[in-house]
């Protein structure tokens, strides 16, 4: 189809444009390699959707039965020494996003279930990263993996001749030459890819949004979900219009489309595969993480200035005088009140701020390792559009840390009121005293709500204005390069 031709008789302005989109459209439409790739993404887009939403159930089934049965072994423990049960302990299950299924984030490599016990923040265990095989090394299928990856392939095979070619068939200088602004070719070949790339996101797209109908979670309400969506959706959109606009930009500078699809790949593979990794490792330079020996060991080491359960140790001489002096006697005997208990809440509380002051230390270096990362988004998307992409679907470091905390604070409200109970209740050189039943269940089972979109984007700000830049960045070296096209 004669280019020229097409948008010959008078047409000015917004005419112009929308017979260029039209023009352009029908020839993808016609293109027997639009229907093979498109065909073979919205394929691979429909099995990750339903695999992500099956994994997604299943783990969330899983998880929430194995709630149930921790907390009904809690409840059913028997008869025993308040501190003993809070040895006894509980998991902690985090909740999977409903989300998870358009972007499972880190949590396979993080875990999801903590043990809450007395005296210890421990760490997150069974991560199902340690019992991936060899294969998964190379990622999982996933939409967030097709959006991120593979749609931008697709936008680099439609677009890289969109001017070169016209060059090569001689049609670009006709255009040129019959007052066809540089400008408006590129609005108009812009909008043809965005339809054809919207024809094959728009169906996934509607069918998330269904699937999100039949989630019945107690962990995320519908609204929070569906503004998340939104978000996400936008997220994408700032992502996939920026690699349009820089496939055209670079097709109207290059000389020929063999030069323009190399350079484009040249890009897709630095941007997909390439930077990701080398500004992790810039990151771990830059801000290192301590090993788990190293973290260990300074909170050893800081343990030791307090007493736990060392009655020889100084710091427990001086508590013991502090409660005498508070209480005006010189007997334990003759406290109204459990020394026992004091002496568990005086530890725990001691322990509180040392393990607050630690990991408080190691959120902080990876928020900072997330905003070394994020710098390269500037140039290269994708490392602004992942984080976006985790936190909206709530699988990132921040919904992590956000869990973690949760957890610590349950595990906390456990101690308080097992000590509480021996300190209102445990009689002074009584060594055979029980609690039942009844103090177990007025512990809560652990609930934990997904946070509010608002929070995640709060969060997220700094990666969408680095990927606003970039797309807003490769309009106008889109804009620069087709101005300077010339009829001669």
């Amino acid at each position: 189809m004669n280019t020229a031709a097409t948008v010959a008789g008078g047409k000015t302005g917004a005419g112009v444009i929308d017979t260029i989109a039209r023009k352009e459209l029908v020839e993808l439409l016609r293109d027997s390699r639009f229907w093979w790739t498109g065909g073979i993404i919205l394929l691979l887009m429909l099995i990750a959707l339903f695999l992500g939403w099956r994994q997604m159930q299943r783990v969330d089934g899983e998880h929430a039965a194995a709630r149930a049965v921790t907390y009904q072994q809690w409840i059913d423990q028997g008869d025993k020494n308040p501190h003993q049960a809070a040895h006894f302990g509980q998991y902690a299950f985090k909740p999977v996003s409903p989300l998870a299924f358009v972007d499972p984030g880190i949590d396979q490599f993080v875990g999801s279930t903590v043990w809450v016990e007395a005296h210890k923040q421990n760490e997150f265990n069974f991560r199902p990263a340690r019992d991936a095989t060899s294969l998964q090394r190379f990622g999982e299928l996933t939409m967030a993996f097709v959006l991120q990856i593979l749609a931008p392939l697709v936008i680099v095979l439609l677009g890289f001749s969109a001017f070169t070619g016209e060059r090569e068939r001689g049609t670009l200088r006709q255009l040129l030459s019959i007052g066809v602004k540089p400008t408006q070719l590129l609005v108009g070949k812009g909008l043809a890819i965005i339809a054809a790339v919207g024809a094959l996101l728009l169906p996934v797209a509607l069918l998330g949004f269904i699937a999100l109908g039949f989630v019945d979670d107690q962990h995320a309400d519908a609204k929070n979900l569906y503004l998340r969506s939104t978000w996400l959706i936008l997220g994408y959109a700032i992502y996939l219009t920026g690699f349009i606009a820089l496939a055209l930009g670079v097709s109207a500078a290059s000389s020929s489309s063999r030069k323009a699809l190399i350079g484009l790949l040249a890009f897709w593979v630095v941007n997909g595969f390439i930077a990701p990794r080398a500004m992790t490792d810039l990151a771990r330079i830059v801000s290192p993480t301590p090993t788990k020996v190293e973290f260990q060991n300074g909170l050893n080491e800081a343990r030791k200035a307090t007493f736990g359960h060392d009655e020889t140790h100084p710091a427990f001489a001086a508590f013991r005088d502090e409660v005498f002096k508070k209480y005006n006697v010189t007997r334990i005997e003759d406290l109204p009140v459990s020394f026992r208990g004091l002496t568990l809440r005086k530890d725990d509380e001691n322990g509180y701020r040392i393990y607050d002051e630690h990991y408080a230390a190691l959120w902080a270096i990876y928020a900072r390792q997330e905003r070394i990362r994020a710098i390269a988004g500037f140039a290269f998307p994708l490392a602004a559009l992942r984080p976006f992409s985790m936190g909206l679907a709530g699988t990132d470091t921040f919904h992590q840390n956000r869990f973690a905390t949760a957890a610590e604070l349950y595990r906390r409200q456990i101690q308080t009121a097992m000590s509480e109970d021996l300190i209102q209740h445990h009689k002074n050189g009584d060594n055979k005293y029980v609690s039942n039943r009844r103090l177990w269940e007025q512990i809560p089972a652990l609930e934990h709500k997904i946070p509010e979109v608002r929070t995640a984007i709060a969060e997220q700000g700094l990666n969408l204005g680095i990927l606003s830049a970039w797309m807003f960045g490769a309009i106008a070296f889109a804009v620069t390069a087709t101005r300077r096209l010339r009829p001669l």
